[in-house]
């Protein structure tokens, strides 16, 4: 009974996350041309990231909109909300929260003390973890809030 319920949620959230991740993918869109919509979406996803060249992958030579990491956790949010479509229940506790975070903060911290060169593959792998944990903790909470607001108006 709660999947019926649930389901506008869950697409409505799955189709949010292919959007955003279509702007972040969209320089293997867009043609090389339309420098015009490349900056307006570099301008759209700044809030959300540092856009560093040297840590973004590339397509046609145009910058994807957001770095490898951030990549990697928006694409792990789409996957999880795709997975989440299935009726596979899976319930996140914050103590799995942290554990998916050690290896994104490992790769920063060694990142920023010299201890190797920075990977886009490694980060976007490491950012794909956490951003697929946060999806599903997040589901989680948005869930019971919904689902008490269904139980509320029902008395």
């Amino acid at each position: 009974m709660q999947s019926k319920q649930l389901l506008p949620l869950k697409i409505l959230l799955f189709f949010a996350l292919i959007i955003w991740n279509i702007g972040i993918f969209s320089p293997c869109f867009i043609a090389k041309e339309n420098l015009f919509f490349h900056h307006l979406l570099k301008f759209i996803y700044s809030p959300v990231c540092h856009q560093k060249l040297e840590r973004s992958f590339t397509c046609d030579h145009l910058q994807f909109m957001v770095c490898a990491r951030c990549t990697g956790i928006y694409f792990g949010a789409m996957l999880a909300a795709g997975f989440n479509l299935l009726h596979i229940s899976v319930i996140i506790s914050k103590r799995f929260l942290i554990y998916s975070a050690i290896p994104l903060l490992a790769d920063v911290i060694m990142l920023n003390l010299g201890v190797y060169q920075y990977n886009k593959f490694l980060s976007f792998v490491t950012g794909n973890l956490f951003g697929a944990s946060v999806f599903i903790f997040i589901f989680e909470i948005l869930k019971d809030y919904f689902l008490e607001i269904k139980k509320e108006s029902i008395f």
